[in-house]
């Protein structure tokens, strides 16, 4: 029992960047595009059950947005990526919100006829799988994915989605 405590003592940690993160939302315009890292193997489940891969979304401008029912800033920021959604699928970008909730659909969709959001469809990640390979433990977290499949950019806290120009900052971001 010592020597594994003496072991997972000494294994270093990834800091967690908690002076970065702010509950002010900040401007899509403000983020900036870093080198592309693949994201394999990373899947969200419907509201089904249904397992979906991100690399099912592979050739599309992707956008995942992970949240939660008990995340203050996910709630604020929720209804104004709902608005903008439709603009930014016309615009060819795939929008995934993933809830990281445990009990999934259970108690996702609820909260979101209670917020008159019936229509916004989220994806699952129960397992909270996405956030922990990429060691991030902030909420709300959002990925930006080129047409390749790769990462890069990701925000860790809300973002301004109420903004004329959103679909066009996303797709120079991403492309």
């Amino acid at each position: 029992m010592l020597a594994g405590t003496l072991i997972a003592g000494m294994t270093p940690r990834k800091p967690l960047h908690a002076q970065d993160i702010t509950d002010t939302p900040l401007s899509l315009a403000t983020l900036i595009k870093e080198t592309p890292q693949p994201l394999t193997g990373q899947t969200v489940t419907d509201k089904d059950g249904t397992e979906h891969a991100l690399d099912d979304f592979r050739g599309r401008p992707t956008v995942v947005h992970l949240w939660a029912t008990w995340c203050g800033p996910c709630i604020s920021e929720l209804p104004a990526l709902a608005r903008i959604t439709p603009a930014l699928t016309t615009s060819g970008i795939a929008v995934l919100p993933v809830s990281v909730d445990h009990r999934g659909p259970e108690v996702v969709l609820p909260f979101l006829r209670k917020l008159h959001m019936e229509d916004f469809s989220s994806y699952y990640d129960q397992r909270r799988a996405i956030p922990a390979s990429l060691e991030e433990s902030s909420l709300p977290l959002t990925l930006f994915i080129n047409r390749q499949g790769e990462l890069v950019c990701r925000h860790a806290g809300p973002l301004l989605w109420n903004t004329p120009d959103a679909a066009t900052v996303l797709l120079r971001l991403m492309t």
